[in-house]
């Protein structure tokens, strides 16, 4: 009998990471992100049946996040590094996720399992942040990403950023687990579909109300316009890796941009901007010409050239031989190349997480200047940009890795930028639905900030973003196809870019405040019994 019954709850932890790795948007064509609204109710029966033993609460909220990741980031074993170090770093990312049971677990022994549930979304969506600003995560594992290919369902991220959908995306499932609960724990029973409707049509109704106020307020702006060109690429991982192709890539790169150039000047157009992925150039400017000729080539075509670059070194200390990762502005009408310098570096790849501090311990085997990895930039302005007919454009750059971390678009945005640019270098994970996913994570960067951008990829998916999110001007999935369209500038914030800490700051706040009121009046704990 307690076999079965372990065998059962284990079925639950298994279940609730299915469910929850099925709502990703991985799988092309097929959009499972509903299973997110009620995906930890499994979970959340076995929590409470467990209630009073911390180990098995843990093993199985880690079982479900390990299930869980089996399918959002089973993508991290095609990247070209160790698979014993992937494997690390797979674990540990579910480790992490798990965390917030552990307050709640603490919280469900002082005051019941029923009262803490109302606080479980709030202590989801603060760990969610907390997380994010640890430099050894990945950043790819949260909640509210599982919503991201639903445009039409979390415009109102431009008041609360993601970090609002993650509290909404418990809540409904703490919702769901009460309804299922005072239901007898009977899926079937005429009370739990009714309650099950209610909840969706609440749950659903204000966010779909503001979405058709957004779509509306969009529709209406009417403001100047880049026109850009993307020049996405296909380079497997392996040529990219490979110093022996880097003049070739380079060569077959420009080739097409000048092709694309001198025909739109046949016919009478210019592009304002050209964009290459964030591999276009793999190693620095001042190797061999390669700076003069690209300079020739904007000069040319009378606009400019936006890529990602390899191998910037810094100037400000000459005994720190890493290079920086960054975005390279040329342009015809400046002499010196302009560039944003990655912020956000990949962890275990580009740097080593908390480098700074490792490096002080006695015999560690890496120094923090080692050239085996990236220095990390520390700017977040936008690169101003001057047209050919001498109008200016403030392009907040992106790259890669970046996106996943919303304070980077929020912070870019007030230093000025009026429209992005995200640069990615997709050709490191296989060909999954992980490009999919990258390309819906920068539609919910555009949401939260109200901005138009354009985004360039190798192997990955490029195309046009508006301000809500929607696709436009899509190159073809594995083509060289090029693309041309208009990004509009847009100069208002939303309350989100303007205050991108106040929701979980609030929410910290909120908790804190409940949980000094059962504090003081102890009580409050005894009008019901804690169950």
């Amino acid at each position: 009998m307690n076999t079965f019954k372990t065998n059962k709850g284990m079925l639950l932890c298994l279940l609730s990471g299915t469910l929850y790795g099925l709502s990703w948007p991985l799988f092309s064509g097929i959009n499972l992100s509903f299973l997110a609204w009620g995906a930890f109710v499994p979970l959340l029966i076995f929590l409470e049946k467990h209630r009073g033993q911390f180990w098995k609460s843990m093993a199985g909220s880690y079982l479900a996040m390990v299930v869980f990741g089996c399918f959002s980031a089973g993508w991290l074993f095609n990247f070209p590094e160790g698979k014993l170090n992937i494997a690390v770093i797979f674990f540990a990312e579910e480790f992490w996720i798990t965390m917030p049971f552990l307050p709640f677990f603490l919280l469900q022994r002082r005051i019941g399992f029923d009262r803490a549930l109302w606080m479980l979304p709030l202590l989801w969506m603060l760990w969610e942040w907390i997380y994010l600003g640890l430099e050894f995560t990945m950043g790819t594992h949260l909640s509210a990403y599982s919503q991201s290919g639903n445009p039409w369902l979390i415009q109102f991220i431009d008041i609360t950023g993601m970090w609002g959908l993650s509290a909404w995306l418990m809540l409904f499932n703490v919702l769901l687990f009460k309804a299922f609960k005072s239901a007898g724990y009977r899926i079937r029973s005429t009370e739990f579909i009714k309650k099950t409707a209610f909840i969706a049509l609440a749950m659903l109704c204000i966010p779909v109300l503001y979405s058709t106020y957004a779509y509306q307020r969009a529709s209406k702006q009417s403001q100047a316009a880049l026109k850009v060109t993307l020049v996405p690429t296909q380079f497997p991982a392996s040529e990219l890796s490979n110093p022996q192709n880097f003049v070739r890539i380079i060569e077959e790169t420009l080739h097409r941009s000048d092709s694309l150039a001198f025909y739109m000047a046949d016919i009478g157009q210019f592009s304002d901007l050209y964009l290459w992925p964030e591999t276009g150039v793999p190693y620095q400017l001042a190797y061999s010409n390669l700076g003069s000729l690209l300079f020739e080539a904007v000069s040319d075509w009378q606009g400019a050239l936006l890529t990602g670059c390899r191998g910037v070194p810094g100037i400000q200390d000459t005994l720190d031989k890493r290079t920086y990762v960054s975005g390279v502005l040329l342009s015809h009408k400046n002499s010196a190349p302009e560039f944003h310098h990655k912020t956000i570096l990949t962890p275990g790849h580009e740097v080593i997480p908390y480098h700074h501090w490792l490096a002080r311990i006695p015999g560690f085997p890496v120094a923090e200047t080692s050239p085996r990895f990236h220095r990390k930039g520390t700017q977040t302005e936008p690169l101003e940009l001057v047209t050919r007919d001498a109008r200016k454009f403030n392009v907040g750059v992106s790259l890669c890795f970046e996106q996943w971390y919303p304070e980077v678009w929020t912070k870019t945005t007030q230093h000025g930028a009026d429209l992005f640019v995200h640069l990615a270098g997709e050709g490191w994970y296989g060909n999954v639905g992980f490009q999919a996913f990258m390309a819906n994570v920068t539609r919910m960067r555009c949401i939260e900030n109200r901005r138009q951008a354009a985004r360039c990829a190798n192997v990955g998916l490029s195309m046009f973003i508006d301000e809500t999110g929607g696709i436009h001007h899509q190159s073809k999935p594995g083509s060289l196809q090029s693309a041309t369209a208009d990004v509009t500038a847009l100069k208002t914030r939303t309350f989100y870019s303007a205050h991108p800490s106040w929701f979980p700051v609030a929410g910290m706040l909120f908790l804190l405040g409940l949980l000094g009121y059962f504090k003081f009046f102890p009580s409050a704990l005894t009008h019901s019994p804690k169950s």
